[in-house]
C-alpha cells in the first residue's frame, strides 16, 4: 500500500511527488490537488465552488471592459487615452477638434498596442436650412402676395358692423342686444 504525503503550499511546485495531496492556499482562494502514482495532478473541487469562482472572476472582469465609452470632446478622447489598457471603442460627440470632422459626432477605435485613434465612422448633425425657393410644388404666388392676402383678409370696409353682429342662447345679436327689442323672436332655424 502506497504512502500519502500532504504539502500544504502557496504554489503549485513545477514537479509533483506521487501519491500526494498538495493543498495550495491562494490568496481568498483554496485549492486541492491528489497526484497518482506518475505524479499527474488531478484537481479536487466542487461544481458550485469551481462556477462561484469562474463567475465572480468573469464579473470583475468584464466589468473592467466597457464595450464603448463616450466622451464630449477630442481633448478629452485624448486625455482617456492616457489612462486604456486595452483596446477600446470611444464616441466623440463633438468631434469637430478633429481636422477630418466639419460637424457633428465620430466614432474612434483605439489600438492600444501602438496607441493609435483610427476614426471610424462621422455622424454629422442635421441641420436643415429650409427656404421658399427650396418648396417644390409651392404656390404660385410670392411672399409678398401671400402676406398681402392675409393682412387683406382681416380688414374691409364693413368689418367694424360685421363684428357686432353675434348670437346668445339661439338669439340672433347686434351689438350685444337682441334684435327687434326685448320681446325678438328667436331664430330658431339651423345653420343661419
Amino acid at each position: 500500500m502506497a504512502t500519502l504525503n500532504f504539502y500544504k503550499v502557496t504554489t503549485l511546485p513545477g514537479t509533483l511527488a506521487a501519491d500526494s495531496l498538495y493543498f495550495v492556499s491562494n490568496g481568498s482562494i483554496a485549492e486541492s490537488y491528489l497526484t497518482d502514482s506518475a505524479g499527474v495532478a488531478k484537481s479536487i473541487g466542487n461544481t458550485s465552488m469551481v462556477s462561484s469562482i469562474v463567475s465572480s472572476q468573469m464579473a470583475s472582469t468584464l466589468a473592467a471592459y466597457n464595450a464603448m465609452e463616450i466622451v464630449a470632446t477630442i481633448a478629452a478622447r485624448n486625455t482617456l487615452a492616457a489612462s486604456l489598457n486595452r483596446n477600446i471603442l470611444v464616441l466623440v460627440t463633438d468631434a469637430t477638434g478633429d481636422g477630418t470632422v466639419a460637424a457633428g459626432a465620430a466614432l474612434y477605435a483605439f489600438n492600444n498596442t501602438g496607441d493609435i485613434w483610427t476614426k471610424v465612422t462621422e455622424y454629422e448633425s442635421l441641420d436643415v436650412t429650409l427656404t421658399w425657393a427650396s418648396i417644390q410644388n409651392k404656390p404660385t404666388s410670392t411672399t409678398a402676395q401671400i402676406d398681402a392676402a392675409v393682412s387683406q383678409t382681416h380688414s374691409h370696409s364693413n368689418k367694424a358692423f360685421l363684428d357686432k353682429i353675434g348670437e346668445t342662447a339661439g338669439a340672433m345679436t347686434y351689438n350685444g342686444s337682441a334684435i327687434g327689442g326685448s320681446g325678438a323672436t328667436n331664430w330658431t332655424t339651423l345653420n343661419w
